[in-house]
């Protein structure tokens, strides 16, 4: 039986920019991604003509049709008007629910190891158009490791490979709901200027530099629907007077830095004050 194995990486959002909401109720963004070596693994493997399996190492994750790797499988047979099965493990890494796009990367994953296993020769665009229809975040994940995203995830630029720099990761046990970020978010009215992308991007080789510049039109929302994020925050400031910024809708903080030994010293001394779930990462190479 062949099986096709692959890291699907998360991604942190070092800018986040709301511009809008749609008439379909979906968001308006720009957002400069950067994908990171923090990742899962997924492996496909052949099965009966039309029969979907589902294993994970997750019991938390739902191992049904409501799955995003599932309903990546089908659309992609659907797609192909072919009657393929599929068996699907799922090694996970990458916390769900922390805004790091776990679940969008492990569904293009998912497409790209099946458009290879099942020789469908779709295009990347192909698999991104229907990544699009999964969810926003799937098609920057069929992309280079820092791209700028627009839209509802469906307009991507990509900028090749994201800046040799490390991040301490926090990973609160704090749960954000989405919706109603987004919703609270609308209600607070437009955030403060922000600097453009382009003065963004000529900071990126230096951390200190680009941390000063980096935000998230969500984080005010976030912190007023997780109290407790907003106060995590503030109290890592204290500690380390360095700040963090959140990845999408959280809950997940991060800062970044030139050099690994100076993430590790961050990111101990957060762990240790706090007692919160750290770690060290590389951007994606």
């Amino acid at each position: 039986m062949e099986t096709l194995l692959r890291n699907a990486p998360a991604k942190i959002n070092l800018t986040l920019r709301v511009t809008g909401v749609r008439s379909d109720g979906f968001h308006e963004l720009e957002s400069l991604v950067a994908q990171i070596n923090l990742c899962d693994t997924v492996s496909v493997a052949s099965h009966e003509d039309g029969c979907y399996g589902l294993t994970c190492d997750d019991p938390t994750l739902a191992s049904d049709g409501s799955n995003l790797v599932l309903r990546a499988a089908k659309a992609l047979n659907a797609a192909a008007r072919t009657n393929h099965g599929t068996q699907i493990d799922l090694r996970k890494r990458i916390p769900a629910g922390s805004g790091l796009g776990g679940g969008s990367s492990d569904a293009a994953t998912t497409l790209t190891l099946l458009n290879d296993l099942w020789q469908t020769r779709f295009e990347r665009a192909q698999l991104a158009a229907l990544g699009a229809e999964l969810g926003s975040d799937v098609p920057l994940f069929l992309h280079t490791p820092l791209c700028i995203l627009r839209g509802r995830g469906e307009q991507i630029e990509d900028l090749g490979a994201p800046p040799a720099l490390w991040l301490a990761l926090i990973l609160p046990e704090i749960h954000c709901a989405t919706p109603a970020v987004y919703a609270t978010c609308d209600r607070l009215g437009p955030p403060p200027p922000r600097p453009p992308l382009t003065e963004v991007l000529a900071a990126r080789t230096s951390a200190n530099a680009l941390m000063d510049l980096l935000f998230n039109d969500l984080e005010a929302a976030a912190f007023q629907v997780a109290p407790e994020l907003g106060a995590l925050a503030a109290e890592i400031s204290a500690v380390t007077g360095q700040a963090v910024r959140l990845t999408g809708s959280g809950a997940a903080l991060f800062r970044l830095f030139d050099h690994p030994r100076a993430a590790a010293k961050f990111a101990l001394a957060v762990g240790t004050e706090t007692g919160t779930r750290t770690d060290v990462i590389a951007l994606h190479t």
